[in-house]
This record gives C-alpha cells, sequence and structure tokens, in this order.
C-alpha cells in the first residue's frame, strides 16, 4: 500500500497544481475572449470546461481512494469541502451560463475560473503537511 499511495498522493498533488494553472490560464482566456475582444463563447472553450470538470472528478476520484481505500488523510479536514467546491464549481457556472438569456455569457465562465482558482489554491493549502 506505501507504493500505491506515493503514486496517488503524486498524482493528487499533480492534478490540483496543474489544475490551477490551467484555472488561470482559462481565467486569463476568458477575460479576453469576452471583456477585451467583446465576443461569446466559443466552442472550443465550452468544450475545455467541460474537460476541466472531468479532471476535476478524477482528483476527486483519486482522493477519494486515498481516503478510504488506503487509509490517508489530509492534513486539514476542510480540505473535503475545497474538493467538493472544486468539484461543483465549473458546473453551476457551466449552467448559468447555458441558461443565460443574454449574450454574450462568457462572465459566467470568467468567475466560474477565478472561483474554481480560488478555491483550488485554498485546498492546495489544506491538504498537504
Amino acid at each position: 500500500m506505501g507504493e500505491l499511495y506515493l503514486f496517488l498522493d503524486s498524482v493528487h498533488s499533480f492534478i490540483g497544481r496543474a489544475g490551477l494553472a490551467v484555472a488561470i490560464g482559462m481565467f486569463a482566456l476568458g477575460f479576453f475572449i469576452g471583456v477585451i475582444r467583446k465576443q461569446d463563447v466559443t466552442q472550443w472553450y465550452r468544450r475545455t470546461a467541460y474537460a476541466i470538470f472531468g479532471i476535476m472528478v478524477l482528483q476527486a476520484i483519486v482522493g477519494l481512494v486515498m481516503y478510504f481505500v488506503i487509509g490517508a488523510r489530509p492534513y486539514d479536514e476542510v480540505h473535503w469541502i475545497y474538493g467538493m467546491g472544486a468539484v461543483l464549481a465549473l458546473p453551476f457556472f457551466i449552467f448559468v451560463e447555458r441558461t443565460a438569456k443574454k449574450r454574450p455569457a462568457m462572465g459566467s465562465y470568467i468567475w466560474g475560473f477565478a472561483v474554481l482558482a480560488g478555491i483550488l489554491v485554498r485546498g492546495i493549502m489544506t491538504g498537504a503537511a
């Protein structure tokens, strides 16, 4: 179990940090598309947001395996809240964007990735010892 824990811990840590970098990048790209160019959400941007949501779900699954199968615990139990927030943040803002009557609706993604980046920062701070 020790080798499995080290592997999963590395994967969990990598996905968290890479997710933070991608969230910041998507925030900047969304800001550029929506605010500077004053355009709406593109299909590629939306598909990338869906893929990032999938990666956050994978991150949560790795964390759950570490917790329930291996018995590993985060440094601070509030890490659970940030983990759930990371999984739930994008679907909320995706829903808001998809149901928006007024266009452009890129502001929803800008907020969504800003919130996701903040949640990931706090999650990283509370997860490691």
